[in-house]
């Protein structure tokens, strides 16, 4: 992983990279005590704490949606993607304080939080450094991403 702890692109990359079919099982969220956890230790605490089953499958669901822009024909193919998942989510954007500066938050139901954080977080990267840098592993049969 290229990004820094608390990078809203490590949560998107780290949640497409939880199917990863180098050593089974290929699925590395396999219960809803694994999808607390994960989103317990990317800072998404209050999110964790409300998940239930269903958004364990929702949120593998959202992970397939967003490895989509990874395998799209192009940039602007990768964007649409994205944007699509925006466009499904019902979380909003909150400015709030951290430390002496400001950051964005999502607020909404669990899926819809992580579903705009991703989204956002690799439209903005293509936006700053460009489509060019989101890869997939070329070892088969790994299947892992990277920006």
């Amino acid at each position: 992983m290229f990004q820094k702890s608390g990078d809203p692109v490590a949560l998107a990359v780290d949640l497409m990279n939880t199917w990863d079919e180098l050593e089974p099982p290929a699925e590395r969220l396999p219960d809803l005590a694994t999808l607390r956890r994960f989103l317990e230790r990317r800072g998404y605490e209050a999110e964790a704490k409300r998940a239930t089953g269903k958004d364990l499958v929702r949120v593998r669901s959202l992970r397939d949606s967003l490895r989509e822009s990874f395998g799209a024909e192009d940039e602007e193919g990768a964007v649409v993607g994205l944007n699509r998942i925006l466009d499904r989510s019902r979380a909003r954007p909150q400015l709030e304080r951290v430390g002496k500066g400001w950051r964005v938050r999502w607020v909404g139901d669990v899926v819809d939080v992580v579903a705009s954080t991703a989204a956002m977080s690799l439209l903005e990267a293509i936006r700053d450094d460009g489509w060019e840098r989101f890869g997939t592993c070329a070892g088969a049969p790994c299947c892992c991403v990277f920006v």
